[in-house]
């Protein structure tokens, strides 16, 4: 039989993307949904180590995985191989279909007469046409949860608002141009709301959290403000009306806690309290991969090897939550007795106003007062780690707060004076008797750029280089780029000379690597980091390399950046010097295991 065709592309260090097509179609997105089931025969058949996720996207698949473990090729062949068997894998994809209860009544659609006057419909006609259709899931992506979903009758398709709100209710139920959705979690948005819906399509205190996946369906169901009422009272979320004939959901669903699964791992018994948070300071882990084809952001420390220093130099396994600062640092007064290690930008400790060096495991008395002040020497962000790890819920997998989402850290926000954190119990106390060797290795791993010099950034091509014109690519290499104020944990915002795209910058959405280097409808520059959206629909000209993404972490606003393309051989020597530099400071720390 004849193939149809694809394409395989390089999208970052740690990504591959296949791409089956260019439009907006079942018939692609079908085609996606068999490549999935292909690619998890393969995954399980042969065992591979290193691949993190695949994350479906509208007619593409992007699979994630780990250089430093498997190479680019083997994942390449294992891609193209699933690919060649899309379209005889025999086992057929069974989309559940979600009835989703709406109320179009009252406070839950204020945007409905908008709607009406833009269509020149009726709010009878408006809900009638809205709840006709069976809506396909193409995929999740922008939030937890969020369904981009197909089918949405063109009679009302409407302009978004001309100025977003800052909030909209989670639940709400809104159209944007041609496209219809349920926002999950409160957030800001420009989608004209036209219901609500009492169904949670994510709850992180539920299991399971992300209520939806791909390739399912979904009917929507008008009910009165009375009805809306009574529903949380009764029901906890929909069951699937097609779950008896796929097998995948119980015909009852069991509700657990999230506090069920949390790691216990230590006994608690010693803690901080926060006298000052400082100008930001979050609870950071190594994020959580693997949820990404929901929409999860992965998140976690900005600054991966200043995260990582900190933890081995503590004495903590990999992995261990810490405290992520940006600019000042908080002012912290310890309970009872703890022992801590601070790194990455220099914040200028002090313990009971005496000065303690950084990258040194520190100990603390009980009733000692940690201070910071801003980095001196450069960079943004410093890592605090209490030997023993910080103890708060974990949440899909991971402790880290995801600022956009509210998601995670403690109680889903950044420090507040009053606030009081757990620290996990140890068996041995300080040692610093290896610390200046431990210092010596530590200089090495330094992430932050001395101030005032550019920070020189090597990247690969990104997946949509090829829509860039030979002058754009000189603009991108050859021109000297600044950090704007409104960089944050989900993008290192630039601006400098505008870079030209023939056609414009906008793609049919797919999804977002670390390092990324999108280009807006304005030219300009955006650097896609930790808490970055996992799906967007601007045109990646390139990736930075994963040894040097670290560095974007400690680039202040008005921070000079300078791109260069290297090769994937180049990349992958640095992050494997990179990873061989942590290794020796592991060693060299006395941590086995």
């Amino acid at each position: 039989m004849n193939r149809l065709p694809f394409e395989i592309i390089d999208s970052s260090q740690n990504s591959i993307m296949l791409v089956l097509g260019n439009t907006i179609d079942e018939s692609v997105n079908a085609r996606i949904r068999r490549f999935c089931l292909a690619f998890e025969k393969i995954m399980s058949a042969e065992k591979y180590s290193g691949i993190a996720e695949y994350v479906p996207a509208y007619c593409s698949v992007t699979v994630y995985f780990d250089p430093s473990v498997i190479g680019r090729e083997k994942v390449r062949a294992a891609v193209c191989k699933a690919a060649e068997n899309t379209e005889t894998e025999q086992k057929a994809f069974e989309p559940r279909v979600f009835e989703i209860p709406v109320c179009y009544d009252g406070i839950y659609s204020p945007d409905m007469e908008n709607v009406a006057v833009h269509t020149k419909l009726s709010k009878d006609e408006i809900v009638a046409l809205h709840s006709r259709k069976t809506y396909l899931i193409y995929m999740l992506g922008f939030l937890p949860g969020f369904a981009y979903l197909g089918g949405m009758d063109e009679r009302l398709n409407t302009p978004r608002l001309k100025t977003p709100r800052t909030k909209i209710p989670a639940g709400s139920v809104a159209v944007g141009g041609s496209q219809t959705g349920i926002y999950p979690l409160d957030s800001p948005g420009g989608w004209q709301i036209i219901g609500r819906t009492p169904v949670k399509t994510f709850d992180p205190e539920r299991v399971p959290q992300i209520l939806f996946r791909a390739g399912d369906r979904i009917r929507f169901v008008p009910i009165t403000e009375k009805e809306f009422a009574q529903y949380g009272t009764e029901k906890s979320f929909l069951i699937p009306d097609s779950a008896a004939d796929c097998g995948e959901v119980p015909p009852s669903v069991t509700v657990q806690s999230a506090s069920s699964s949390l790691q216990k791992r230590k006994t608690v018994v010693s803690g901080v309290k926060v006298i000052s948070g400082g100008t930001f300071t979050s609870v950071q882990d190594a994020g959580r991969p693997g949820y990404q084809k929901d929409g999860v952001s992965v998140s976690g420390a900005m600054d991966r090897v200043s995260y990582a220093a900190a933890n081995i130099i503590a004495g903590n396994p990999p992995g261990t939550a810490v405290l992520e600062t940006v600019l000042a640092g908080p002012e912290l007064s310890f309970t009872l007795d703890a022992d801590f290690a601070v790194t990455g930008a220099d914040i200028s400790p002090t313990l009971d106003f005496k000065p303690v060096p950084m990258y040194f495991k520190i100990h603390a008395p009980a009733g000692s007062v940690l201070r910071t002040g801003f980095p001196s020497g450069g960079g943004l962000r410093s890592y605090i780690a209490f030997t023993g790890g910080i103890i708060v819920p974990q949440i899909l997998g991971s402790c880290s707060l995801n600022t956009k989402c509210a998601l995670g850290g403690y109680f889903g926000r950044n420090l507040r004076t009053g606030d009081e954190l757990a620290i996990g119990s140890v068996p041995v106390r300080c040692d610093g008797g290896k610390s200046r060797l431990i210092n010596g290795i530590s200089v090495q791993l330094n992430t932050v750029n001395a101030a005032g010099k550019p920070v020189k950034l090597r990247v690969l091509p990104g997946p949509q280089a090829s829509m860039f014109t030979a002058e754009a690519l000189r603009t991108f290499t050859e021109s000297v780029f600044k950090v704007t104020a409104g960089s944050d944990r989900m993008g290192c915002r630039l601006e400098g000379p505008r870079i030209e795209c023939e056609g414009g910058t906008d793609i049919i959405s797919d999804c977002i690597p670390e390092g990324s280097i999108q280009i807006t409808s304005s030219g300009n520059p955006v650097i896609m980091t930790a808490d970055r959206q996992t799906t967007g629909g601007y045109a990646k000209i390139a990736a930075v390399i994963k040894a040097d993404v670290t560095l974007i972490a400690q680039a202040v606003p008005g921070t000079e950046v300078i791109f260069s393309f290297v090769s994937q051989k180049a990349a992958d020597k640095a992050l494997e010097a990179q990873n061989q530099l942590l290794e020796k400071l592991y060693k060299t720390a006395g941590y086995g295991g």
